[in-house]
Formats: C-alpha cells, structure tokens, sequence
C-alpha cells in the first residue's frame, strides 16, 4: 500500500520524489485519519461515505452511534485488520470531538493515534 503524503495543513507533499509517499501501515494511519476528517457528502462518488458529523456532534446523547460510525468507517478502511481501543471524547460547546484510537494493521503493526474532528 502506497499513498500520498500529507503535511501539517493537510496539504498533499510534493517534490520529494519516493519521500513524499506513505508506505504500508503509515499510509494505513493517514488513510484512517483523512476518513474520520472527511464529512457525509463530501465525496460526490458515494455521498454516503464517511460520517455525518454535522448532526451527530450537534445532537445530545450520540456517544454510542458516534462510536459505531467511528468503527464503521475504521473497519472499512483498507489495511486494518482490527480496533484494539477507541475513545471518544466530545467538547459540547465547541462541537468537536477528539478520537483516540489503538488499532492493529495488516501489517502486524499496531498505531495509536488522536484524530481532532472539528465540523
């Protein structure tokens, strides 16, 4: 698995030849980071890929339907092989939320990661 990089702006890295690609369970850690990021919608090929952040962080008591989209969208995405932990922690008043994740690739290589969701 080979995928583009991305830098501290989410911009893709360019000019670096091989360097500015991600190889196996690096480019599993940033394509699980750009698919919790990405909102309902935003792909016009499958409108309802991803999570719709908008009403489930503006909405009370989502916990649980978070965390399963949250699951949903780690488990689908290629590479991982499982979920070791999940957290998520929600900041009302601003409506964003960090999720902590531990997860274990294809690669036998476990990563943990916090991912900010801001809508």
């Amino acid at each position: 698995m080979r995928v583009s990089g991305l830098d501290e702006n989410g911009d893709w890295k360019f000019g670096r030849g091989k360097a500015s690609y991600l190889l196996k369970a690096e480019a599993v850690r940033q394509n699980v980071s750009t698919r919790l990021k990405s909102f309902q919608n935003d792909w016009f090929l499958d409108t309802t890929a991803n999570i719709d952040w908008i009403t489930l962080l503006g909405s009370r008591n989502q916990t649980i339907a978070i965390e399963r989209e949250v699951e949903r969208v780690v488990l689908e995405t290629e590479g991982v092989a499982r979920i070791d932990r999940l957290e998520f922690i929600e900041d009302r008043e601003l409506r964003s939320a960090i999720i902590r994740l531990k997860i274990t690739t294809i690669f036998d290589t476990q990563f943990t990661d916090d991912i900010g969701i801001t809508p």
